[in-house]
């Protein structure tokens, strides 16, 4: 009889922790520094998320050869918009992995990254994913998660 309640006590527990969703631990919201862009204006998309108490979000700005995986922006190549450098996180924590012996850069509770474009035609839109990894300060589990982005 122990057993089975046991069994059923783990069942629970293990259902609840497997069932968390990316989206329950962090949200994510994009919008552009100036609605108003005109061709050849340039502006930033700002990238933002909330990120549930007890976990992290790796950042973009650290090399992936071995330990914790970075956070990725892909943009869908159009003619309404050029790329100006790269993603830039803003204010990410560092430390280092002391499985590994990296260092890596990584949010809690609010990220922001942003993003550089000059606009190419009047009624510009950007699309794209990130994908990611976030990480439970508590028990280590990690959650890969990818999200589409749309601006208008």
């Amino acid at each position: 009889m122990m057993f089975k309640q046991l069994f059923f006590l783990f069942l629970f527990i293990s259902i609840n922790v497997f069932a968390q969703e990316p989206s329950d631990i962090s949200k994510w919201n994009v919008s552009v520094s100036s609605k108003n862009a005109k061709v050849g204006d340039e502006v930033e998309l700002i990238f933002s998320a909330s990120i549930d108490k007890n976990w992290k979000l790796y950042s973009s700005d650290f090399k992936n050869e071995i330990g914790p995986l970075p956070t990725e922006f892909k943009f869908v190549e159009t003619d309404s918009y050029q790329l100006i450098g790269t993603i830039n996180p803003v204010q990410p924590k560092k430390t280092t992995d002391p499985t590994w012996d990296v260092q890596y850069t990584y949010f809690t509770e609010k990220a922001q990254f942003r993003q550089k474009i000059k606009v190419s035609k009047n009624g510009f839109n950007v699309a794209g994913t990130i994908k990611g990894l976030l990480c439970s300060n508590e028990d280590g589990l990690c959650i890969p998660f990818q999200e589409s982005f749309r601006i208008n």
